[in-house]
């Protein structure tokens, strides 16, 4: 599956109120097949020392603190300029569509809202074709909405940035 085919999946899952975890899990314990309702799925909540994807990125588990960064030090680089011209470099689309994977699923907190927020901005913004530049306001304000939310990894991107 492409990263965009994993965004908009997941994003379509969100707004019906499902997470991929959650619709397996609803799925497998008496969801309509076996004649029973929904399961009760607890939130999957999102914090700041969360790791969010333990493969690893770059060097160790990417945790929601290291994705703030990532976006920060983004922003920092000229993304802060070419994002709203609608001239994202590669490596800034990269960047935007592997976080915005990365944080979606997640609920039952301020952060895990503003991350979801940031996804469905992210994949308006550029849903795999021309960017849509209306989109980028909302994209900083979500990114801005993170580095809120996590200001140690927002500092972390911007020591990244000076080294």
């Amino acid at each position: 599956m492409t990263t965009r085919s994993a965004i908009t999946l997941a994003v379509v899952l969100a707004t019906s109120g499902l997470t991929a975890a959650g619709l397996i899990a609803w799925s497998g314990s008496g969801g309509p097949a076996a004649g029973g309702g929904p399961a009760t799925v607890a939130g999957n909540v999102l914090r700041c020392g969360s790791v969010v994807d333990p493969t690893g990125y770059e060097q160790g588990p990417l945790t929601t603190n290291l994705a703030v960064a990532f976006l920060t030090e983004l922003g920092l680089t000229g993304g802060t300029r070419d994002i709203p011209s609608g001239r994202p470099t590669s490596a800034d689309t990269s960047t935007l569509d592997t976080m915005a994977v990365e944080l979606m699923g997640y609920s039952g907190s301020r952060l895990s809202d503003d991350a979801e927020a940031f996804a469905v901005a992210e994949l308006n913004y550029n849903p795999g074709g021309p960017v849509d530049t209306s989109y980028a306001r909302p994209l900083d304000t979500d990114i801005l909405a993170l580095q809120r939310d996590c200001p140690d990894g927002m500092r972390l991107g911007a020591q990244w940035r000076q080294l």
